[in-house]
């Protein structure tokens, strides 16, 4: 969802069914129980980049768990300087992974104009390294100006990546915005991403053609940006770049206050190869056993990323063999 400079680079992949691979259910959530603390971090920000017209709130009318859904409402009202609120959870130091088959089955809203959901990953260390350089995932991101401009919003949506050293040396991969031939908003539809070694590719609905394709094999660049745990994302924002509106008058998809719009996620699964099994989880959910780890490094943070001189009484965070182990 981080949009700054833009620098392209040409990938090009083979497409491959998603279906060749001998995948296995290692980790879900089908959101029939309240799992928002189990698995999921609630963000509050009331300045997110970029210039979204909303703030995120942890407050249940945003964020909630109703029905067998993650459901993420986004509504014009007023709070802390801005004309909208709404909702954003990721699942960083609950839930991080490294390669496999993710897929969310999504109920997007309709669009039109000015809503942007987004499934999406990071990796998982951007409090110590920042951003681009941890690494990001866009796997779903819907609402596109392109699409508002030619009445397509509703069938438009789009993958990307981002990478680099620093600031300044942002760079990114997209093919560019899709026109599906029929409708994504409104019922639910499955987008799955499939990430390896060698590539990551991204599908609507189990097509064996791929939206989406990118090489990420480790000739392209020196440091390791997309072969690390990532983290899991969900949000819907209001306007800002991605739609090319920044005015809260013209966000007719919520034309008065009080208007709501809500983003429904009926499932999220990992499946990871057999044999593969690479997930760190806060949570045994019984898809998934985390083995405890004996002989810890005495490197200790707290959830924000400080490191600390000694280890802490509450549950935090240690390194071990390089990796972010919940404790």
């Amino acid at each position: 969802m981080k949009i700054k400079s833009i620098i392209y680079l040409l990938f090009y992949a083979i497409p491959l069914s998603i279906h060749a691979q001998n995948y296995k259910l290692v980790w879900s959530d089908e959101f029939n129980e309240n799992s928002l603390n189990k698995n999921w971090n609630i963000e509050v920000l009331d300045n997110p980049y970029n210039n979204e017209l909303q703030c995120y709130t942890n407050s249940s009318s945003n964020v909630n768990i109703e029905n067998g859904n993650l459901v993420i409402t986004a509504r014009r009202e007023s709070l802390n300087g801005k004309s909208f609120t709404s909702g954003r959870i990721n699942s960083s130091t609950k839930v991080n992974f490294k390669h496999g088959k993710l897929e969310a089955r999504i109920k997007i809203p309709k669009l039109a104009n000015g809503l942007w959901p987004a499934f999406w990953m990071m990796g998982e260390d951007p409090q110590n390294i920042g951003w681009p350089t941890c690494g990001e995932i866009d796997i779903m991101e819907a609402g596109n100006s392109e699409g508002i401009k030619n009445n397509t919003q509703e069938r438009l949506f789009s993958g990307c990546i981002h990478w680099g050293s620093s600031l300044s040396d942002h760079r990114m991969w997209t093919s560019g915005a899709v026109t599906n031939g029929y409708d994504i908003t409104g019922d639910y539809h499955i987008f799955t991403a499939i990430w390896n070694e060698s590539y990551l590719r991204f599908y609507l609905d189990n097509s064996t053609q791929p939206y989406y394709e990118a090489t990420i094999t480790k000739d392209y660049d020196s440091y390791n940006y997309f072969h690390k745990p990532f983290y899991i994302l969900f949000n819907l924002a209001v306007g800002g770049d991605y739609t090319n509106i920044l005015n809260p008058a013209n966000i007719t998809a919520l034309p008065s206050e009080g208007s709501e719009a809500k983003m429904y996620i009926d499932y999220v699964r990992l499946y990871q190869e057999e044999g593969q099994v690479n997930v760190y989880s806060k949570e045994t959910t019984g898809l998934s056993k985390i083995s405890t780890i004996k002989n810890k490094d005495t490197a200790y943070y707290s959830i924000s990323g400080m490191k600390l001189n000694s280890k802490p009484s509450w549950s935090g965070i240690y390194i071990h063999g390089g990796k972010k182990i919940i404790e």
